[in-house]
């Protein structure tokens, strides 16, 4: 079978910068064998475009989540300041631009709201930083919002909460139903006025983590006008744990019976993880997913809607 070459991969989450706040700045995004997402590799896998995640949500650390998120901020722009590859992007244009230089767009996405503490409102600061996509909880409950971590509690969106979605909507900031609990993800639905993402979330159906989207919700985020992002997390892929890259394909083909292949997309999740796949260990292997897509039976505009397209139609235009 024709192997599928023209496409190019947006990838709707990683977690370098806070691997890189980690190392208290003292690693690069040129090169890093410790870790799993870096220029060379995103080169090789044909990226064109990476959301990356300013996180800083986990219970100890809720205090310094906005000190956080700006301290990545910051490794960011010496990024972009030392290694002409990179671009920050704000839209398709800046995708589009990036792609004819041959560079590869960064995107900034806020995982988590913490960072806002209790004034929606500085959303407007983080928007004129380069964010594009918000995600208003970790998997626990803050002030906007509850996490898959605090489910049973019925507890929703805030008030706080609601403003924090307005303000990203007349901002263009993608909404993010990743690690929402139930009810949080109804009640954002019942806010949205366009597309939704789910940035790295799977198949529930085929593998019953609450990190996953049931089928009821995939087709919830796809009326939305909205993508899915299937994540390479080996617990979110398979029960017994060691996923291989064939388990990623399955999740994507699911979901792609379920809501269509224009709904479908990457969300790696790298760096956020112990390990990718096997044969999907990092950026580099985007290729052989491509392939494996080709060989299951996807059509070349199908394949290329699922490796970014997809992801690159809920981005503003300009």
């Amino acid at each position: 079978m024709e192997q599928t070459t023209n496409y190019f991969v947006i990838d709707g989450h990683c977690d370098a910068l806070y691997q890189l706040e980690q190392e208290a700045g003292q690693g690069s995004l040129k090169q890093r064998p410790q870790g799993q997402v870096d220029i060379k590799r995103l080169q090789e896998g044909q990226v064109v475009a990476q959301f990356f995640a300013l996180y800083g949500g986990e219970p100890n650390r809720l205090l310094l989540a906005q000190s956080s998120a700006l301290k990545q901020i910051k490794l960011l722009y010496r990024e972009l300041r030392v290694n002409p590859e990179l671009m920050l992007a704000f839209n398709q244009a800046d995708v589009a631009k990036a792609q004819q230089e041959g560079k590869i767009a960064v995107i900034l996405s806020l995982e988590g709201g913490e960072a806002l503490g209790d004034d929606p409102g500085l959303l407007e600061v983080f928007y004129r930083l380069g964010v594009r996509s918000l995600g208003l909880t970790w998997n626990q409950r803050n002030l906007l919002a509850s996490g898959v971590d605090d489910g049973d509690s019925g507890g929703g969106l805030t008030a706080l909460g609601g403003e924090a979605v307005k303000v990203a909507q007349n901002l263009g900031i993608l909404l993010d139903v990743s690690h929402l609990s139930a009810r949080s993800f109804w009640d954002l639905i019942d806010y949205a006025r366009g597309p939704v993402i789910a940035s790295h979330s799977s198949a529930f159906a085929l593998c019953p983590h609450p990190r996953n989207l049931t089928d009821q919700q995939a087709r919830a985020v796809a009326q939305t006008g909205g993508v899915i992002g299937v994540n390479f997390h080996s617990p979110f892929l398979c029960k017994q744990g060691g996923a291989k890259l064939i388990d990623v394909v399955n999740h994507i083909d699911y979901l792609v019976q379920l809501v269509g292949p224009e709904h479908v997309g990457l969300g790696s999740d790298f760096d956020g993880i112990p390990a990718g796949p096997q044969g999907l260990e990092g950026p580099h292997r985007f290729p052989d997913l491509a392939r494996a897509l080709t060989e299951r039976g996807y059509k070349d505009q199908e394949v290329r809607a699922i490796m970014g397209l997809n992801f690159l139609r809920v981005l503003p235009s300009t």
